[in-house]
């Protein structure tokens, strides 16, 4: 049992009481727990996609995160890295004659 406000059918008000755990958990605490557990390990333009939300801002506020732009940039280097791992230099050393 838990104390929790829960809907009064009867009266269309939400009321105090003790009510088990199974009647207060909805799909909604499902999808924010996906979201929160998944979180880096999905990309997040996916996860965004799966609970609806039209922003990246919106949807870190939702999961209680903030922006790691280190992060950010880390994956940048890494996706950097591995498009041009086969590429040779372009620059080529032009002597100059006195």
């Amino acid at each position: 049992m838990k104390l929790s406000k829960e809907l009064n059918l009867h009266t269309n008000r939400k009321e105090l009481g003790f009510f088990p755990k199974y009647e207060l958990i909805a799909s909604h605490c499902f999808r924010r727990s996906f979201a929160t557990n998944y979180y880096k390990k999905i990309p997040t333009p996916i996860l965004i996609n799966i609970t609806g939300h039209s922003k990246e801002s919106l949807f870190l506020t939702y999961i209680n995160k903030r922006e790691d732009k280190d992060a950010n940039a880390d994956l940048f280097m890494k996706f950097y890295e591995q498009i041009n791992k086969d590429k040779q230099p372009q620059i080529k050393l032009v002597k100059t004659a006195n």
